[in-house]
């Protein structure tokens, strides 16, 4: 049933730890009831000296973000609102590219958990060709050197179709929806942290295409028409996938080569 939650789907740190594989980064569970962002909440942490590793989950968000300044709907124990505080020796134009670390991790623990999926440059899960998922990585750091990231997930796990906001209804969706059942909250999560502390040692050891191949499996939008918004301007092309440092290979109409987009939006896109 959809329409209902599981008893006792309250996600304890007791019962996460518990199902974690060992070896991972993760040395602090923080599980908050309600918070306005798990994001806002580890970049406070992090500020006050929080180890590398700490992982702040709450049951709801009042104020849950995600990239452009976007709310992320956040009700109580639907879905997962989880930040990861991470000290990562790299340098700082290493750092962005964290979120798409994170993003073929979530795409392994949801497939993990029965539900097919892919990904949409820069920060996006999709499932059915809607997004159930989105990452928001954010990043403090001076003289060239990285304080700490803060790597923010909203996974929409156990929503009704009936509890999405009619203006995402056609857009947005949940790994329920589509697996037919309610799924275990703790046990999604705890897939995802140990995916993440796989691809992020892959990722310290050989950068980023250490782990491209996982995303290319799982593009969404390679060889479709997009419109990018960049530096202000808004133009038509074709999604060519990602180049080596993680950045959209796009080819604008008219144009002959293919362009490396480091930040911008994809404002829509054709099937």
């Amino acid at each position: 049933m959809l329409d209902g939650m599981e008893a006792g789907d309250r996600i304890s740190g007791e019962d996460l730890l518990g199902r974690l594989a060992p070896g991972g980064p993760w040395t602090r569970i923080v599980c908050l009831a309600v918070a306005d962002s798990t994001n806002d909440r580890a970049m406070e942490m992090a500020a006050g000296g929080a180890p590398h590793g700490t992982v702040v989950v709450a049951e709801a968000q009042t104020s849950g973000r995600g990239r452009q300044g976007r709310t992320w709907v956040s009700p109580p124990g639907r879905n997962i609102y989880v930040s990861l505080l991470l000290r990562p020796a790299i340098p700082v134009p290493e750092a962005p590219r964290l979120s798409l670390v994170a993003g073929v991790a979530l795409a392994e623990a949801v497939e993990g958990a029965g539900v097919p999926c892919f990904l949409k440059w820069p920060n996006d899960l999709y499932v059915a060709g809607r997004k159930a998922a989105g990452i928001l990585a954010e990043m403090a750091s001076d003289a060239g050197r990285v304080r700490h990231v803060v790597v923010g997930v909203g996974i929409n796990v156990n929503m009704p179709a009936n509890e999405i906001p009619a203006r995402l209804r056609g857009r947005a969706t949940s790994l329920a929806i589509h697996a037919k059942r309610v799924l275990p909250r703790v046990e999604v999560l705890a897939r995802f942290l140990d995916a993440f502390a796989a691809r992020y040692r892959d990722f310290l050891a050989g950068g980023f295409p250490a782990v491209r191949p996982g995303w290319e499996r799982r593009d969404f939008l390679r060889g479709k028409p997009i419109l990018l918004r960049k530096d202000g301007a808004e133009r038509w092309g074709t999604a060519d996938g990602l180049d080596e440092a993680g950045a959209l290979r796009f080819l604008p109409d008219g144009g002959t080569a293919a362009e490396s987009v480091h930040s911008g939006e994809i404002l829509e896109f054709r099937r």
